[in-house]
This record gives structure tokens, sequence and C-alpha cells, in this order.
């Protein structure tokens, strides 16, 4: 196992601004070091647009931080890119280590907030 990238991952939250309004905010859950592998992309014709998916697999250190944590809460930056996760496995539950599955967003760069 090579953990040899740094990534970020990030928690949905949201927050309401001056007037009341809920606003959503990416807030960093922790920066662990990863094993970064791509699965493959695709390409396709969608609304008469060019898409493109771009999975990748994170493999990090298993962490007590990211329990109870859905899929669908959580996103990674990795390159100044954003990937929505999928799907997060912790192996036979041995708190070893999570596999982390996630899409690229479509356009999806950083954003500072």
């Amino acid at each position: 196992m090579a953990y040899n990238k740094k990534i970020e991952i990030q928690y949905y939250t949201e927050e309401q601004d001056g007037i009341g309004n809920d606003t959503p905010v990416w807030t960093t859950l922790f920066r662990p070091w990863a094993e970064v592998n791509c699965t493959g992309g695709k390409e396709y014709y969608a609304a008469a647009q060019v898409n493109s998916e771009n999975d990748m697999l994170f493999k990090i250190r298993y962490s007590s931080c990211m329990e109870g944590k859905l899929p669908s809460e959580l996103r990674i930056v990795y390159k100044s890119l954003i990937y929505d996760v999928k799907h997060i496995d912790d192996f036979m539950e041995q708190h070893r280590e999570l596999i982390i599955r996630a899409e690229q967003l479509n356009g999806g760069v950083r954003n500072e907030q």
C-alpha cells in the first residue's frame, strides 16, 4: 500500500446567511494520505452535449471520523478537482483501510469559499 497522494475529504453542511437562507458549505473533515487509482473513464452524449465520467478509487487508512457519514454527504478534492463520493467500503469491517469510489464532477474544479 502506497499512501503517497494527499487528498482532502470534505463534509456537506448548511449554514444560514444574514437573511435566514440556507447556504451549502463544504467543511474539511480531514486530509489523509491516499493511494489513488483511476478505474477508467467514459464519454457519452446527453442533451446534445459531450459529457465525461472519470471514476477514481481512493484508498486511505481507516479513520473513525468517517463513521456514520453517508457518501452523499462527502466529496474529495484531489489535484484541485472535485470528486463526488459514491461508495465507501471498510473491507470486511476490519477497520484497517477504507476504499472510496468517487466520480469526478463534470467541470468540478475546486471553488474556494
